[in-house]
């Protein structure tokens, strides 16, 4: 809503709390709140349920004279979060995915496609740089334990794989 919007929903609201107009003013702010309560708890009845109960305690409390310093919309927006807090929210619908839809099996002979094209392109690399790039993908080790391996600085490592990435960036883009 623009700031113009805003300041005449607050207008409004403030002559109706003065007016003594609760009914009207709970009505203007119904099918906000109903759509809000519905979207956070998915369940049209509870959805109902919730909403009744912001409306009651709004109700209760402009009936009461309670006075506010905030414009009233904050108001309803707030007592609309408390109350949705105390439900939890709704599963959503039980759906089955389509037939044929599960993911497929893992394809072996792919990995070792991967794993084999993987081990083409590091051997082509200078030594240092083909032994810390083999530990770090094709066995998934991390920098630090790949410094404890072969006993080497951690920051080694990280040169070593830099330099790796480079001579590997050069050769596939050749």
């Amino acid at each position: 809503m623009a700031a113009t919007d805003l300041h005449a929903r607050d207008t409004l609201d403030k002559r109706l709390v003065e007016a003594g107009d609760h009914q009207q003013l709970l009505a203007d702010y119904f099918h906000a709140v109903r759509e809000r309560c519905f979207l956070w708890l998915r369940h049209q009845d509870e959805a109902n349920e919730a909403a009744q109960q912001v409306f009651e305690r709004l109700l209760k409390e402009l009936r009461s004279g309670k006075t506010y310093r905030v414009p009233f919309r904050i108001v309803v927006w707030n007592v609309t979060e408390w109350t949705l807090r105390g439900f939890h929210r709704g599963a959503k619908h039980d759906a089955s995915l389509p037939e044929g839809s599960e993911p497929p099996a893992p394809d072996e002979a792919a990995a070792w496609e991967e794993r084999y094209d993987l081990e083409l392109l590091l051997a082509e690399l200078p030594e240092g740089q083909r032994e810390v790039a083999r530990h770090r993908y094709l066995d998934g080790l991390e920098p630090g334990e790949i410094a404890g391996k072969l006993g080497i600085d951690r920051n080694a490592v990280y040169q070593r794989l830099f330099n790796a990435h480079r001579t590997l960036a050069e050769r596939l883009s050749a």
